[in-house]
């Protein structure tokens, strides 16, 4: 299993990274089912970087890009997507269903050295997606993306605040087309 520091990319064969390979291809087809569909010509190589997996898609002869990272706490993912056209989608995906129930629409709290705390607006889709609004997410992501690990607190409906938390790093080659798509940097 390579270090979570290692700048290199590794291809999805590695038997180390087949496991959350598989997470991130279920948080994939989530986004991909629940954002009206892709091309049907399957996945491109998904490729690993830390505990990131990332992959491009070719849709309309356009290219998507999407980058997914497993929170420390649960089977929940951090999913980034960059549309062909640069707009920005932000998620977090359970694999299989949050264990507590979600508002359809609630507050979300963000926090990271670099982001101290950040109010977000969600939108949940049957108890194991949430969809962040994406104007905030669009002006902080690049602060989110410099920071070594990111902090979401997603409440339950009528109770607690759920934790989880991502590692960030290493990302300069998982997130790069993300960025340069979606930010210019």
């Amino acid at each position: 299993m390579s270090s979570r520091t290692s700048n290199k990319p590794e291809t999805a064969r590695s038997i180390s990274s087949k496991r959350a390979v598989a997470l991130a291809l279920a948080a994939v087809a989530a986004f991909v089912i629940t954002s009206g569909g892709l091309a049907e010509r399957g996945l491109d190589e998904v490729n690993v970087q830390g505990g990131w997996a990332y992959t491009a898609k070719d849709k309309d002869d356009a290219v998507e890009h999407l980058a997914a990272t497993r929170a420390a706490e649960d089977a929940v993912w951090l999913m980034f997507a960059c549309k062909a056209d640069g707009r920005l989608a932000v998620s977090f995906i359970h694999s299989e269903h949050f264990p507590f129930p979600l508002k359809p629409v609630s507050l979300g709290k963000l926090q990271s050295n670099n982001v101290p705390t950040a109010l977000i607006e969600a939108k949940s889709v049957e108890n194991s997606q949430i969809f962040v609004a994406p104007l905030l997410m669009r002006h902080i992501m690049p602060l989110i993306m410099q920071d070594d690990e990111l902090i979401v607190s997603i409440p339950e409906r009528d109770g607690p605040m759920h934790d989880y938390t991502f590692s960030m790093q290493p990302n300069d080659i998982a997130l790069k087309p993300i960025r340069a798509h979606c930010f210019d940097f």
